[in-house]
């Protein structure tokens, strides 16, 4: 014999369909009957005319048997009391295949069975019985008619309007209240459904008497960009249909951002291996800087794109026995992610990128009208660093940044700490 752990098994109920004029529907003469108003007390009088409808029961076979004995109880919620309703001996070839159909079909209702079985002498294994509870219940088609967001009365959300509450109502047939415990003869479940993903609602605000219309509350932070169907699935597994009526669309109003930035760089020379020689400070308080972002890839966990900053630094300083003057700018193309928090207010961004740094008319100026050659110089340069957006309005924001950049010359080293601030505007 085998162990204990072959005799598990599983329930199910099959539906299977001999005559029909409609994948919903079912006609005899004058007599019609839903599908979804089937239930397993009218399994006896439609089978032999419309429907063929039963309960196979299977399991995983204990080895070598000569027969398994099937006993099905009723079990009354109410009390806890159990009735027999079913007593089966399987015959060789239902022992064979360890499978049986059980006629007349039970009701909906929750059972209890077990499954006594017999070795090859006929003589009762009790330690290889196995007893457990099932659930038989009464199936219904769910349709979901209508899917909108009240908000706007459509049934489109755009995720970069401020206000979004997350909340969707739905209007069909056959919309029962969800049971987390599944444990309900009668329940729905309820999700939105896309080719790539299913959420489900974070609460059920209403839910009216007829089972015709609900009220949901998604987390907004959940809705990602995408065609989504919401689906209504009985507890039988029967959903409803993909339909135009309860198709949802999630997007943004623009496909992609464009900000434009500009206001005051603080740059600070951290290392060099020239400026500390000549200048007797490290910072270039005389400069400005703009920031172009085009954010192409939208969705709900934050926004990607490319941007270029630039900025432009003065440099005009005086000394005892020399002067300089010059100017440096800094230009860098910028792989950009931007993370939108409390409702889009608030956007923090990372950025990282490769540009040039440019030394333009740089002079050393000495007494008696001495100057040195001119200093243009272009070198590779690297930049990293982070910014927020508070926004003012839906358009206004105002940005602060800390980038560093590092240059690249033959000459020397140079690595600047660049904090900025401005104010942006958004096409």
């Amino acid at each position: 014999m085998q162990n204990k752990s072959f005799l598990h098994f599983t329930v199910f109920i099959a539906l299977f369909y001999s005559v029909f004029s409609s994948p919903l529907l079912f006609a005899k003469e004058k007599h019609e009957l839903k599908a979804s108003d089937l239930t397993l007390d009218d399994a006896k009088e439609s089978n032999s005319e419309l429907n063929e409808i039963c309960q196979p029961l299977s399991w995983e076979s204990a080895g070598d048997v000569s027969k398994y004995e099937i006993t099905i109880e009723k079990l009354d919620e109410e009390t806890g009391n159990a009735t027999q309703v079913y007593f089966h001996e399987t015959n060789e070839d239902e022992t064979q295949k360890c499978l049986i159909h059980i006629e007349p079909v039970l009701p909906p209702g929750k059972y209890r069975f077990h499954i006594a079985v017999y070795n090859i002498l006929g003589i009762l294994e009790e330690e290889l019985g196995s007893t457990d509870e099932l659930i038989i219940r009464k199936a219904y088609m769910p349709e979901v008619k209508d899917v909108s967001y009240p908000m706007y009365m459509r049934s489109v959300i755009y995720l970069d309007d401020l206000d979004n509450n997350g909340i969707i109502e739905i209007e069909g047939k056959n919309l029962f209240e969800p049971d987390l415990s599944k444990q309900k003869l009668i329940y729905t479940d309820y999700f939105l459904k896309s080719d790539k993903r299913s959420i489900y609602p974070d609460e059920i605000l209403s839910h009216d008497e007829k089972n015709r219309k609900l009220t949901f509350r998604f987390e907004m932070k959940k809705l990602d960009v995408g065609n989504y169907h919401f689906y209504a699935q009985d507890a039988s597994g029967l959903h409803s249909e993909e339909t135009l009526s309860n198709k949802l669309t999630v997007k943004f109003r623009k496909w992609a951002d464009l900000d434009v930035e500009a206001g005051y760089v603080f740059p600070i020379v951290l290392h060099d291996g020239t400026f500390s020689e000549f200048l007797d400070t490290n910072i270039l308080p005389l400069s400005a800087q703009a920031k172009l972002s085009f954010m192409t890839f939208k969705h709900s966990w934050g926004y990607l794109g490319f941007g270029l900053r630039a900025t432009y630094s003065r440099l005009d300083s005086e000394f005892d026995s020399y002067s300089i003057d010059g100017n440096i700018g800094t230009g860098h193309l910028m792989f950009i992610y931007q993370l939108p928090l409390f409702r889009r207010r608030l956007f923090l961004e990372p950025h990282a990128g490769a540009g040039v740094t440019y030394f333009h008319n740089m002079y050393f100026h000495f007494s008696n009208d001495i100057n040195s050659e001119q200093y243009n110089s272009m070198s590779l340069s690297f930049i990293a660093g982070c910014a927020a957006q508070i926004y003012i309005n839906k358009r206004f924001f105002t940005e602060l940044a800390a980038d560093y950049t590092i240059t690249l010359n033959g000459e020397t080293t140079l690595g600047m700490l660049m904090p900025a601030a401005g104010i942006g505007w958004q096409f």
